[in-house]
């Protein structure tokens, strides 16, 4: 086994590793995506290694700035895992990690009982993890009824403010709430290539108040939040089947989401309408 750094003409590699670990791990089709690598492993600020073998690239890692953070990912091909590779490649990205000048964040996209041992014992703990879900769009879907009195009105450049209004309200009393101002969250929601308008959806009570709100890109449902006090009245399960009945009339064959690990209640809601856990995300930090 060799190992070297790598560099953007690597990126097709990295891409096919990334593959073959999808398949065994689970995850977003998007993480083995080559924007999503290169985004990782190659451009200004990155350091990314690989460890060969017979000339195939069987491990790789990089370090990156990312938010006033330095994150380190890594990745270790499944049919070369329990021979210490994961280890080596770890302790390599924490030395150069901690070289740089920034809080030091690990990730991972498929989060394996083996990989968190590693990570505990290099003084890691975790801070963050979701879980990765998958609906398959032709399976039947379950019934839903919208409360009486609920209008809903898709994502326009007229609405977006109540569509945040109907997040503040839906996440405020959730453990971590960032807080985020207007723009902020819009740019997250809506700022990327594969937002769709179409299945984002607000929801209104008869006296036009904003109570709840499904967000949406293609193939995956990005939020589904309601306020407090239309909870356990259906709003929420409504809001996501219309969002997905909406994607399959396009023409998308599947949905992904993700959901924290600390939210079990959003979790049985997405396994009620059919969602199937994949894969955990996870983010570690220095104990």
């Amino acid at each position: 086994m060799d190992w070297a750094d790598l560099s953007d003409v690597d990126v097709p590699t990295v891409v096919d590793l990334s593959v073959r670990c999808l398949a065994v791990d689970g995850g977003l089709p998007a993480t083995a995506s080559p924007g999503y690598v290169e985004g990782r492993y190659a451009g200004p600020g990155v350091t990314a290694v690989g460890a060969f073998h017979d000339g195939t690239l069987i491990a790789a890692g990089s370090v990156r700035e990312a938010g006033g953070s330095i994150v380190v990912t890594g990745q270790v091909d499944p049919s070369h895992r329990g021979r210490g590779i994961g280890t080596a490649l770890l302790d390599r990205l924490l030395e150069t990690a901690r070289r740089r000048a920034g809080d030091l964040r690990v990730e991972t996209e498929s989060l394996t009982p083996q990989a968190d041992a590693v990570f505990g014992a290099r003084g890691l703990r975790r801070t963050f993890a979701e879980d990765v879900m998958r609906r398959d769009l032709s399976a039947p879907f379950p019934r839903a009824q919208l409360p009486s009195g609920v209008v809903l009105a898709e994502w326009s450049d007229d609405n977006h403010p109540e569509f945040f209004e109907a997040y503040r309200i839906s996440f405020a009393d959730r453990p971590g709430f960032p807080g985020w101002s207007r723009s902020r969250w819009t740019d997250w929601t809506a700022g990327d290539d594969d937002f769709r308008p179409p299945y984002s959806l607000l929801a209104r009570s008869a006296d036009g108040s904003p109570i709840g709100f499904v967000t949406c890109a293609r193939d995956f449902l990005i939020q589904v939040g309601t306020a407090p006090s239309w909870r356990r009245r259906g709003l929420g399960r409504c809001l996501a089947l219309t969002a997905l009945t909406r994607m399959r009339a396009a023409g998308e064959n599947e949905a992904f989401l993700d959901v924290n690990a600390n939210n079990p209640a959003s979790a049985a809601l997405f396994r009620s309408l059919g969602f199937q856990p994949l894969a955990r995300r996870a983010r570690y930090e220095p104990a």
